[in-house]
C-alpha cells in the first residue's frame, strides 16, 4: 500500500504531495511540488531505509539533504517526508501533524 501525504506550507503556498511505498526494505518516496528547493530534495531522496528514519536530526539523509537543497529551516516538508516513511514502516499510525498558531483574543487584559 502507499501513504500519501499533502504538506500546506503555509505562507510560501507551494503546495507539497509526497508518496511513500515500501518496497522490501525500502520506502520508495515522490515527491511533487511547484517549489524548487523541494524538487531539489526530491532529486536526493528517492528511497528511504528504516535505519534512515530512526536517524537523529543531525545524522538524518533527509534532513542533510534538505539543507543541501537550501529548504528553509522551519519548512515542514522533511519532517512530512519521514512521517510518511514511519508509517509505511508500520512504526507509527497515520495521524495528522498540525501546528497551529493561537490567536489572540482582541480584548484580553494583561493585567496593566
Amino acid at each position: 500500500m502507499t501513504t500519501k501525504v499533502s504538506v500546506n506550507p503555509g505562507a510560501c503556498q507551494n503546495e507539497v504531495v509526497i508518496e511513500a511505498r515500501k518496497i522490501g526494505s525500502k520506502v520508495i518516496i515522490n515527491i511533487r511540488s511547484d517549489c524548487p528547493s523541494v524538487l531539489k530534495l526530491s532529486e536526493k531522496i528517492k528511497e528511504i531505509s528504516l535505519r534512515d528514519v530512526l536517524r537523529r536530526m543531525e545524522d538524518n539523509i533527509v534532513y542533510k539533504a534538505a539543507s543541501e537543497a537550501r529548504l528553509h529551516s522551519t519548512c515542514a516538508v522533511p519532517c512530512a517526508i519521514l512521517k510518511a516513511a514511519e508509517a509505511e514502516f508500520e512504526l507509527a499510525v497515520k495521524k495528522d501533524v498540525k501546528i497551529l498558531f493561537a490567536k489572540e483574543k482582541e480584548n484580553s487584559t494583561h493585567g496593566d
